[in-house]
């Protein structure tokens, strides 16, 4: 029996059996051909101005996709008297959920100011629907006006109003509002929760979201969702905490969402930010299913590591064994590897094959085009940038120009970017901030002095003398060319100094080697309450390092974790070594180094520079320790082996000099025929292998554990 046969048996009832039949008949219709010949049976019978049929007609009629004639129903139905918020409802619903928000917002204007005849007041669903759609819209002051409404009417608390309200606080940037909404709520459900999160990790606040994460299922009982789980992997990935994400990823498996596809992208995209690009890998190898998100996730990992001919392997590879379609994610990042590359036939290749097609979005997408702009550029084809920049898409599109002035300025040809400088001028587009900022790293990594004093003069004709962020450019760049007495007038000048600015002129003056003046304004940034980051320190720690003012340092270096929460990065551990080493305190380096084994151990460079100095003032002990490691990291570079024979030379121990290059000839690494040193004032030349060789070669392959005689691999 179908639905029309349905309807018309029960239509033999009384009207409220008439009414439900067509309700019934309305909500189970399959087409929008049927749900019309339903909409004229509700017109014969008299039920167009029915309020409850005439909102199921309007809800029914967008889900087909048909919003004009679901206008003309909520019409009807508001013809027959007072109308009621479930019809007002109905419409605001179907225009969020059809992708237009802004006419639910004039349905929900529309709805206030007709309230005083309609007496209809908007209900917890309507504020609940308007404050979405203003979030949708980042129309946070009506989203605000309309959370004050609600407020007013006691509806503050309400669930869903709430997580609309507390959302669009998240996105808004407002943490204390949104926070405050939330602590104001009867009940939380998990999407309220995750809404709380998600703004904390959004907004970097990284510790609050994993306290809120903790609170809610230890103290609240409340399991996560996929969504909680994404949320706080992000939060990890934009704030570098892989102990945090690491912690995380193992709940994840806990929890049972080991598996889940949104999840495990967000590690490989966590993994990536936090410089494990390994781990990234093997969870992609690992997934089952991988969507479109998986592999732009993927190859833009491998460009963001500077590996652009794998990421342009793993593209082809996916183009060549899989079905998933090139999204302009995909497309754009496999354009960037070319670009990093400076394969242009390739570039053109992809260019041609997916974005010439005159049915291809991405083609007419202004992003896209400015990626094209900037591979031909870096490509060193600027006439075909300058044809890209004429499209209709980017016709005087500023972010089109910086992008090709990127492109030069990082291949180092400065008078292209001052061309493109001039030529945007001639064309009448107005350069912004970041064209300052990109012609300023351009003049000053060429230490142009005379083009950072003329670009100074164009900023000050152009009113963006006052940008703090184009003044701590200038301070760098006044540096690099030398000029330490400009840097330090225009640091001066920044009204509002930031982290970046005390960052910078920290460096610039660790740069001209005046330690006493760093630490004077490491005191002055401290006193005005500007939290220091990663580098501040890493030219901390340099300044002393070359100053030879090991015992400040060692301060500054524990001073980073224990006052600020930093977590030292290889660079900083680098400095502090290479600072213990310079003041002949090798054991004090040799300690820090077994300190932090695991974060050190797949870097050579620690290593050498302990071994170096070893060399340098003679320390066996420590040198043959510093060697071993370095057996194991690099076991086929010769020159470990040759300052650790240099250090037994020195010690006046022939014999275990002479084990260590036999053990280096026996393993095919020495390429010079021999190998020679001093010795009262003539030269003793060594090529034969006798059993003291051999012995000792076996004591040094004993000690390093065989290592040195086999590559060990390192992920």
């Amino acid at each position: 029996m179908t639905i029309t046969t349905r309807f018309y048996c029960r239509a033999q009832r009384s009207p409220q059996d008439l009414k439900e039949a067509l309700a019934h008949a309305i909500t189970r219709c399959c087409s929008a051909h049927h749900l019309r010949r339903l909409h004229g049976r509700a017109v014969a019978f008299g039920l167009r101005h029915n309020l409850y049929v005439a909102s199921l007609l309007v809800a029914r009629y967008f889900h087909f996709g048909d919003p004009a004639t679901a206008r003309l129903a909520f019409d009807d139905g508001r013809r027959g008297g007072p109308s009621k918020t479930l019809l007002w409802n109905s419409l605001i619903r179907g225009y969020l959920n059809n992708g237009s928000p802004r006419s639910a917002l004039h349905v929900y204007l529309e709805m206030v100011a007709a309230r005083p005849l309609a007496q209809c007041e908007p209900d917890r669903v309507t504020f609940h629907l308007v404050i979405t759609a203003c979030t949708h819209l980042s129309e946070f002051d009506l989203g605000s006006r309309v959370g004050g409404h609600a407020r007013a009417k006691g509806l503050d608390s309400d669930l869903m109003v709430g997580t609309a309200l507390l959302d669009m606080h998240c996105r808004a940037g407002e943490i204390g509002p949104a926070r405050k909404v939330f602590d104001g709520m009867a009940s939380r459900d998990v999407v309220a929760w995750n809404a709380m999160i998600a703004g904390y990790s959004r907004v970097g606040s990284f510790y609050e979201a994993v306290s809120l994460f903790n609170a809610m299922r230890l103290g609240q009982g409340v399991l996560p969702s996929e969504a909680t789980l994404v949320s706080l992997i992000s939060g990890c990935g934009r704030s570098g905490s892989l102990k945090d994400g690491e912690t995380i990823h193992a709940d994840a498996i806990k929890l049972g969402f080991g598996a889940s596809l949104f999840v495990v992208n967000s590690l490989i995209e966590m993994y990536t930010n936090c410089d494990c690009l390994g781990v990234a890998c093997k969870l992609f190898d690992r997934m089952v299913f991988k969507d479109a998100v998986s592999w732009s996730t993927m190859i833009g990992g491998y460009v963001q590591h500077k590996r652009p001919h794998d990421a342009l392997k793993l593209f082809e590879w996916m183009i060549v064994n899989t079905q998933t379609p090139p999204t302009r994610s995909i497309l754009v990042n496999a354009i960037l590897a070319c670009a990093d590359l400076g394969d242009w036939e390739e570039g053109k290749l992809i260019e041609e094959k997916y974005l010439t097609s005159k049915q291809s979005e991405s083609a007419r997408d202004p992003s896209m085009v400015t990626t094209l702009a900037y591979m031909h550029a870096k490509c060193g084809k600027l006439d075909v940038s300058l044809d890209l920049l004429d499209r209709v898409e980017v016709r005087g599109d500023t972010i089109a120009w910086n992008a090709v002035m990127k492109a030069y300025a990082e291949l180092g040809i400065v008078d292209k970017v001052l061309y493109l400088m001039l030529e945007m001028q001639r064309r009448g587009i107005n350069p912004d901030q970041v064209t300052i900022v990109t012609l300023l790293s351009a003049i000053s990594d060429a230490t142009f002095l005379k083009k950072v004093m003329e670009a100074h003069s164009q900023i000050i004709k152009r009113g963006f003398e006052m940008e703090r962020q184009i003044a701590n450019c200038l301070v760098d760049a006044y540096a690099r060319s030398g000029s330490i007495t400009d840097s330090s007038r225009v640091f001066d000048e920044i009204a509002e100094k930031d982290v970046v600015s005390w960052s910078t002129m920290i460096k610039a003056l660790a740069w001209e080697g005046k330690a006493a003046e760093v630490l004077n304004h490491f005191e002055l940034m401290r006193e005005t309450d500007t939290r220091p980051n990663h580098f501040t320190f890493l030219s901390l720690l340099s300044a002393c390092s070359h100053a030879g003012l090991a015992e400040k340092g060692w301060k500054i270096f524990n001073c980073m974790k224990e006052e600020y929460g930093l977590e030292p990065g290889v660079e900083h551990l680098t400095c502090v070594v290479d600072m213990f080493c310079r003041a002949a305190r090798l054991s004090d380096a040799y300690r820090l180094l077994k300190n932090v084994m695991q974060r050190t151990i797949s870097h050579a460079a620690l290593w050498n520079t302990l071994l170096s100095a070893c060399r340098l003032h003679g320390d066996v002990v420590i040198g043959e320790a510093a060697a071993r490691h370095l057996f194991q990291l690099e076991p086929e570079n010769a020159a470990n082996h040759k300052m650790l024979a240099d250090i037994y030379i020195s010690a006046g121990r022939r014999d275990d000099a002479n084990g260590v290059l036999g053990l280096l000839n026996a393993n095919g690494l020495d390429s010079i025929p021999g190998c020679s040193w001093y010795e009262a004032g003539r030269t003793t030349i060594s090529r034969s292998k006798s059993k003291a060789d051999t012995a000792t070669a076996g004591r040094m392959q004993a000690n390093c554990g065989g290592a040195c005689c086999h590559e060990t691999k390192y992920s």
